[in-house]
């Protein structure tokens, strides 16, 4: 009588262990498959935001600069910001310079220019406020800045070699900070660039419009 009473009570323990280690099984697969919902769920949620990546500069390949099929209006396209004016405008109808994009890679720009230093009208100048502006309103025109940085050391060599007319219209062609854009358009090239970073209250803007063949 005492073993069959202690096999039935082993039995009765079997079975409750059984149950409690099938529960627990369930437990820990009901878990995971939350954790891998919620991990899905914030993967698919970062791809959403790099999905669409904002255009804003290009390396080696001016090519890959997408055309703009934005308005314009007339050249020189920009106006100065609120606060400031441009002055001493240069003006040709035909004039060559240089652009250059990923540190050491020129190119020479021929093409309708204007060339302009912006003041401010009073007596408040902050050289980052204008860049900034300056460029928000040409992305809002579909350009792509192609550089930003100092004058490269093989742009600054050929500027001293061939000493080129444009550079004698700038403040000073050497110690610049720069940022150059590109507008693509169906017909036309609008190379823009800012020269900033000045030891004297200017900002330095020049415009090229360049036909395509």
């Amino acid at each position: 009588m005492f073993e069959l009473t202690t096999f039935v009570y082993q039995a009765y323990l079997m079975k409750n262990f059984n149950f409690i280690y099938i529960a627990a099984m369930l437990c820990l697969v009901s878990c995971n498959q939350g954790a891998d919902h919620k991990n899905t769920a914030n993967s698919d949620h970062d791809t959403l935001q790099t999905a669409v990546p904002k255009l804003t500069s290009v390396g080696n390949d001016l090519d890959t600069v997408p055309i703009s099929d934005k308005e314009l209006g007339q050249f020189p396209y920009l106006k100065a910001p609120e606060g400031y004016k441009f002055s001493d405008s240069i003006n040709r109808q035909l004039e060559e310079k240089y652009f250059f994009h990923s540190d050491s890679l020129i190119q020479k720009v021929s093409g309708k220019y204007v060339h302009i230093t912006i003041f401010p009208s009073g007596n408040t100048f902050e050289d980052t406020f204008i860049v900034n502006k300056y460029t928000k309103d040409i992305e809002k025109l579909g350009g792509v800045q192609i550089y930003s940085g100092g004058l490269p050391t093989a742009a600054g060599e050929l500027i001293n070699k061939v000493k080129p007319a444009y550079a004698e219209d700038m403040y000073d062609p050497m110690p610049y900070k720069y940022k150059q854009f590109l507008i693509n358009t169906k017909t036309e090239k609008v190379w823009i660039e800012l020269c900033h970073g000045l030891n004297s209250n200017q900002i330095d803007l020049t415009v090229m419009l360049e036909k395509k063949v």
